[in-house]
């Protein structure tokens, strides 16, 4: 999306039973600005890192009369490094050293256009349309010592090719009825097909003589998207509001792979009991239903919001059609409530309380049975019997506000069943298995403090510290393919972490911007994840319509990961990272009628993205 056409973006941690309650962490609404400007107005953009990629792009907006319309075309390469190490000891005193280093390389194209149609002051048609093409290139040297393997030093080098097209469109009909009453109907397709071809070179080093193999993996991604959206908005007075309204997420999802082995490259024959073809269908339909309203100091939002969803799975060996195999068919119908209540204290204070209940569904990778061996000393694979994980979210928020201050602290409670988390086991000759399953309950109290100060309208703070006790709940999970139980002590700690945006601008100078980031060591099932920073750095300069923005990601190259896991007969630590320090240059040049008269007849829009920005490091 063009900055320009960007109003705010708001970041709802307890989002209401308007939204989408799928995710664990909230939502970042894009609103964008209910009057746009006639005329022509866009951008130019170039930039380079010192990994090796760079990008382009180009955006313009051309207002006029009825028709609102909008073209961006962008390109982009990236260049990318990467590492992990892994560490095992077994209880038979064994262990196991392995050392990956991976790069990757790709390009897209990308390709945006839409038009607004306003027909009356109150009528407006819009359709808009998406497409993106590119290639990606993934090459991993992994190397195995110890002797918890049978030959001395293996050495594995993976090459991954890649190709993605896709795109969407989306068709919409917005009617006002008067200020703040609408109904918006809208009704869109996405298409993300990706193919890969993963060709796997194996060295095996013994005393005597050393062997070698080849494995080549060809997998087509097909997923296809369809969504139907009603809202309906209905302000009655400045006091009170309803919206109501219907959502359709429809997923039909194909994703075969065949795998080849041989001597050499040269003489790979298809693996028949290594095939898989896993289908992933599945049906989300909701309505909902919010009223809000004020009595004198008194707000309150209360909400509902129903979903009937299906899935439908099935993953088919070499040669079997969907009608040979069983599928794998769940119903659920879920009740999703929310409730706000506010209440406006003196001097520009305001408390509110609020709760939420929330779903996190498997998505297909997590459902796949098929067995990845990419590594085949830790292979993966998913598990088609997993189910949603339920979460409710109690929330009380204190506000206050100053001249260029603002103070906020949050109270909150959350729980989760059926959490789904990673296990792992340890099979025969010190393979280690890694699955998913829904293992146990959590949850988690805390405390959050966001500070915001504006010095002489020049240096800006926001200081945000989370503060969290997390429990984690003992499990026993059967694992019929090696008769045996994968445990999981309960667990507990207190954890926190923080971030710091320091923002300082000097009118026709310079702005620059500092974020620093800190996570404390923080449990997970059979293990806990060590603590972890970053800090990143970036500077922009304008020159009339033109700007420089130079960017530092990860200076101090601190951005990794260190997890700790344990189980029955093992005790293992992974440690990586990916990216590592880089620093962009990009160059902005910004032309059109930005100054000229707005357009009062066009209405607002906003853009939902469920689970908001989170971060894995």
């Amino acid at each position: 999306l063009p900055a320009e056409t960007i109003e705010k973006i708001e970041v709802i941690t307890n989002p209401s039973a308007k939204y989408s309650p799928e995710g664990t962490t909230g939502i970042i609404n894009i609103v964008l600005k209910k009057e746009r400007v006639k005329g022509y107005f866009g951008s130019v953009q170039a930039g380079a890192n010192t990994r090796g990629g760079y990008n382009a792009s180009a955006n313009i907006n051309y207002n006029v009369g009825k028709f609102e319309t909008y073209a961006s075309l962008g390109y982009r390469s990236m260049r990318g490094i990467g590492e992990e190490s892994i560490y095992r000891l077994n209880s038979d005193n064994t262990e196991l050293y392995t050392l990956s280093e991976n790069k990757n390389r790709g390009q897209n194209v990308f390709l945006r256009a839409g038009v607004t149609y306003n027909a009356t002051k109150n009528d407006h048609f819009y359709l808009s349309a998406y497409g993106m093409t590119g290639k990606r290139n993934f090459f991993d040297t992994t190397y195995y010592y110890g002797d918890a393997i049978m030959y001395d030093s293996r050495h594995r080098e993976s090459n991954s090719l890649g190709s993605n097209l896709g795109g969407s469109a989306e068709i919409g009909y917005k009617h006002e009825f008067g200020e703040n009453h609408n109904i918006d109907i809208s009704a869109s397709y996405n298409t993300w097909g990706r193919e890969n071809e993963d060709i796997y070179y194996d060295r095996y080093i013994y005393p005597l003589y050393d062997s070698s193999a080849y494995q080549k993996q060809v997998s087509n991604m097909a997923p296809d998207f369809y969504n139907v959206q009603v809202d309906y908005v209905n302000a009655f007075n400045e006091k009170f509001k309803l919206e109501a309204g219907y959502k359709a997420d429809i997923q039909r999802e194909g994703s075969p792979v065949s795998t080849y082995a041989g001597a050499t490259e040269d003489n790979l024959e298809l693996v028949e009991e290594l095939y898989n073809d896993f289908i992933y269908n599945r049906d989300v339909h909701a309505l909902y239903a919010t009223f809000s309203g004020r009595i004198d100091k008194f707000g309150f939002q209360v909400g509902l919001r129903g979903e009937n969803t299906k899935v439908y799975t099935q993953s088919l060996a070499y040669g079997q059609t969907v009608n040979d195999v069983e599928p794998y068919v769940t119903s659920d119908f879920d009740l999703f409530p929310s409730a706000f209540l506010t209440y406006q204290l003196p001097n520009d204070n305001e408390i509110q309380l609020s709760y939420t209940r929330r779903i996190s569904r498997p998505f297909g990778g997590q459902l796949n049975s098929f067995v990845n061996i990419s590594d085949p000393l830790n292979v993966s694979y998913g598990n088609p019997e997993l189910t949603p994980s339920y979460s409710n979210a109690l929330e009380l928020n204190y506000m206050k506000m100053w001249h260029n201050h603002l103070a906020s602290a949050s109270l909150y409670y959350r729980n989760t069943d059926d959490v789904r988390q990673r296990i792992k086991y340890l099979g025969a000759d010190n393979v280690m298995y890694t699955t998913w399953e829904n293992v146990t309950f959590d949850k988690s109290a805390g405390a959050e403090f966001v500070v915001k100060n504006t010095f002489n309208n020049i240096v800006d703070l926001t200081t945000t510290v989370n503060m969290f006790y997390y429990e984690i709940d003992s499990f026993n999970y059967f694992i019929p393919e090696v008769q045996k139980y994968v445990t999981g002590d309960a667990s507990s700690d207190f954890s926190w972490n923080a971030r710091l945006i320091a923002s300082v601008n000097i009118p026709k100078v310079i702005s620059i911007q500092v974020t620093g980031r800190y996570n404390a060591r923080q449990v997970v099932a059979q293990g806990y994840r060590e603590p972890g920073y970053s800090l990143d750095i970036g500077i922009r300069k304008s020159f009339g319509d033109l700007s420089f923005s130079l960017s530092g990601r990860d200076i101090l190259n601190s951005r990794k990961m260190h997890n700790i896991s344990y189980g029955e007969g093992f005790i293992q630590e992974t440690n990586s990272r990916r990216g590592g320090w880089q620093v962009g240059l990009t160059v902005t040049y910004g032309f059109g009628n930005m100054k000229a008269k707005k357009n009062p007849n066009m209405g607002g829009d906003s853009i939902q993205v469920n689970d908001g920005y989170s971060e894995e490091y």
